[in-house]
C-alpha cells in the first residue's frame, strides 16, 4: 500500500508540471526528480503520512491527492530555502537546485512552489470535496508555511547566540520541523471528519514527531559521516546535544565551548574540540532519551485519537522512514 500511495503522490505531482512549459517549472521538476538531469526518485513523506492516516481512518484517500501534493510542494519550498540559507550544495547526493541556477532562481522557484501548492489544493473541490472543507485545509496548508518561517527566523537568531535555553530550542524546532508534519496529520483528520479535540491531538503529536526529527538531524550534524552531515555545525546552528550540554555544563566546559562558537568562522578540526566536551558530559545519550521519550508521546496521541496498536505502529513506521528519525 505505501508504494502505492508514494506512486500516486508523485504521480500527482508531475501532473502539476506537465502543462507548463516555462523553465521555471523545469527547476521545480528538477528538485523533485522528475528530469532527466536529477534522475533520481524524490522522497516523498509528508503527502505519504497524510493519505496513509486517511487510509486508517477508513477514508478514500485516491481523491485527497491534491492535498497531498499540496503539502510536498510546500515542503519543497521549504527546501530549497533552507539548502540556500546554509549553503548545502547537494540534497539527496545530487546537486541542489541553487547549486546549478544560482540562489535567485533558486529563490524563484521555491516561492512559485508555494504559490502551486494553493492552487493545487483547490483541486480538491474537483475531487468532491466541499468548499467549506477545501478552505480549511488550504487555511491549514498556509498556517503550517507560515509556522515554518517562523521556526526558521528563531534558528537564524539563535545561530550568533550561546545562551540557547531548552524552552528556546524546543519552540524553534517544533515550528521549523514540527509544522508540516502536523498540518499532514490535521488534514487527514479534518478530511475525516474528527472532532476538534481531535484534531488537536493530532497536531500534538506532529509537534512531538517534528521535535524528535530536529533532534535526531541535530546528531547526525555532530555523528554523522556523510562529507555534508556537519554543515549546520559549521554554520554555528545551535544544536539539540550542544544546547543540553550548556545547561549541564560547569565553568570549563562552558569555556571550551565558548572558545569554539565565538571563533567568526568554524572550521572541521573545531567539532572534534566540542564533541570531546559534550560527550563528557552524556548529551548524546541524553538526545536519544528525548527522541524516545518524544515518540513514545507522539503514539500515546494517536491511540488517544482511537487507533489501536497495529495502526499506530503502521503510521509511525511511515513517519519515522520518511523523516529519518533515529
Amino acid at each position: 500500500m505505501q508504494d502505492r500511495i508514494r506512486r500516486e503522490v508523485l504521480n500527482e505531482l508531475r501532473r502539476t508540471f506537465e502543462s507548463r512549459t516555462l523553465p521555471l517549472y523545469g527547476m521545480m521538476s528538477y528538485h523533485f526528480g522528475f528530469t532527466e538531469e536529477s534522475n533520481t526518485d524524490y522522497a516523498v513523506h509528508h503527502g505519504v503520512s497524510f493519505l496513509t492516516l486517511l487510509d486508517i481512518f477508513e477514508t478514500t484517500w485516491e481523491n485527497a491527492l491534491p492535498a497531498a501534493a499540496a503539502l510536498e510542494l510546500v515542503n519543497g519550498f521549504c527546501q530549497i530555502h533552507d539548502d540556500i540559507e546554509s549553503g548545502q550544495p547537494q540534497r539527496d547526493e545530487r546537486d541542489a537546485l541553487w547549486w546549478i541556477w544560482g540562489p535567485a532562481q533558486a529563490i524563484n522557484a521555491g516561492d512559485g512552489m508555494h504559490a502551486l501548492a494553493r492552487m493545487t489544493a483547490l483541486k480538491m473541490i474537483g475531487q468532491g470535496y466541499s468548499p467549506e472543507i477545501t478552505y480549511e485545509a488550504i487555511n491549514i496548508l498556509d498556517k503550517a508555511g507560515l509556522t515554518a518561517c517562523e521556526g526558521r527566523f528563531r534558528d537564524l537568531e539563535m545561530q550568533e547566540r550561546l545562551d540557547v535555553s531548552p524552552e528556546s530550542y524546543n519552540a524553534m524546532a517544533t515550528e521549523r520541523t514540527g509544522s508540516l508534519i502536523s498540518a499532514s496529520l490535521v488534514m487527514a483528520g479534518l478530511i475525516a471528519g474528527k472532532n476538534e479535540k481531535d484534531l488537536e491531538l493530532l497536531e500534538g503529536c506532529g509537534r512531538d514527531i517534528g521535535l524528535a526529527n530536529h533532534i535526531s538531524s541535530d546528531m547526525e550534524q555532530l555523528w554523522g559521516s556523510t562529507p555534508e552531515s556537519n554543515l549546520e555545525f559549521l554554520n554555528k546552528k545551535k544544536l539539540f546535544p550542544v544546547v543540553m550540554a550548556m545547561q549541564s555544563a560547569g565553568p570549563s566546559e562552558k569555556r571550551q565551548l565558548g572558545d569554539v562558537y565565538f571563533k567568526r568562522v568554524l572550521e572541521k578540526d573545531d567539532l572534534n574540540k566540542v564533541l570531546n566536551t559534550i560527550e563528557s558530559l552524556g548529551v548524546k545519550q541524553m538526545s536519544l532519551d528525548r527522541i524516545k521519550e518524544l515518540l513514545n508521546s507522539a503514539e500515546q496521541c494517536f491511540e488517544r485519537v482511537g487507533l489501536d496498536n497495529e495502526k499506530v505502529f503502521r503510521l509511525m513506521d511511515v513517519i519515522r522512514s520518511g523523516n529519518r528519525i533515529i
